[in-house]
């Protein structure tokens, strides 16, 4: 059922988050500002009203965001996708499958790379525009926890921001694993674990101007390394960009109403997880 959000309780939290991150930095003066700007903000009328914003299951929600997905400002995208391609850029060019590839920005960059790429996704409106953007891969629908290819298929194995939407890890990182050739790499991104605790979700803006998010499940570092272990693969590495200040100012609403406080409380702070991972061979 849709909720309601209330600007006031997000800017709250924006200004905690800020006090909290600097208790111990020059605790009087920074304090003291955020304090008045919460007083302010509990005394602004202006913030009684709320927004409605509803819960979309994947399927349904990427199918509503399938449109807006590539315009710029993403500033998640913005941090995953160099990170994601520091890692496939090493790679020889082999058999590659884009899992989850949702609109195809990675098989645009893996063809570019010159490997022969298979994308899926379960939402038919995003394979749509994958296989417009992408027209030298070949895009087939179904769930990433039931891929239809046969066992040990890929060199090399991407999936962009879509297993933490999983409530379980395993069922997927397993399927992930069974079409990696032994040998091959997997290279997974998520949403950052921290900011998933702090209560992040995939939000956007639907065609009709509603408000929505896919739920972000809350997965911890050792809840991946387990699902890997599990399904027999090696850890290689992983990278952790966090907020610029540039993409600290994207958070328009906060950033019009208290500037610093949006700075003090993202800056620096982890965004995104991108995993390397290697199948023994």
């Amino acid at each position: 059922m849709p909720g309601r959000v209330h600007l006031r309780e997000f800017l709250v939290g924006v200004e905690g988050l800020a006090l909290l991150r600097h208790l111990h930095d020059r605790p009087g003066e920074r304090g003291d500002a955020r304090l008045a700007e919460v007083r302010g903000l509990l005394d602004d009328d202006s913030l009684e009203t709320g927004e409605t914003i509803g819960e979309a299951d994947p399927r349904a929600g990427y199918r509503a965001w399938s449109e807006s997905y590539d315009r710029p400002g993403n500033p998640i995208v913005a941090l995953e996708q160099p990170a994601v391609w520091s890692l496939v850029d090493r790679l020889a060019p082999g058999r590659a499958l884009d899992a989850a590839c949702g609109t195809g920005r990675h098989a645009r960059h893996l063809v570019e790379l010159g490997h022969e790429v298979v994308g899926l996704d379960m939402t038919p409106e995003m394979l749509a525009r994958a296989a417009a953007s992408v027209p030298e891969s070949r895009f087939v629908k179904a769930d990433l926890r039931r891929i239809p290819e046969p066992d040990s298929s890929f060199e090399l194995v991407v999936c962009g921001l879509a297993l933490a939407h999983l409530a379980e890890l395993e069922p997927g990182v397993a399927e992930l694993a069974r079409v990696l050739r032994p040998g091959g790499r997997l290279v997974v991104s998520v949403l950052h674990p921290f900011r998933a605790h702090l209560g992040w979700q995939a939000q956007f803006t639907d065609s009709g101007g509603g408000r929505c998010f896919v739920r972000e499940h809350q997965h911890r570092h050792g809840d991946y390394l387990r699902a890997f272990r599990a399904a027999g693969l090696d850890m290689v590495g992983c990278l952790e960009p966090a907020i610029t200040a540039e993409q600290a100012r994207a958070r328009r609403r906060a950033y019009a109403r208290i500037p610093d406080a949006t700075l003090d409380a993202y800056v620096g702070l982890p965004a995104v997880l991108v995993w390397d991972a290697a199948k023994p061979g």
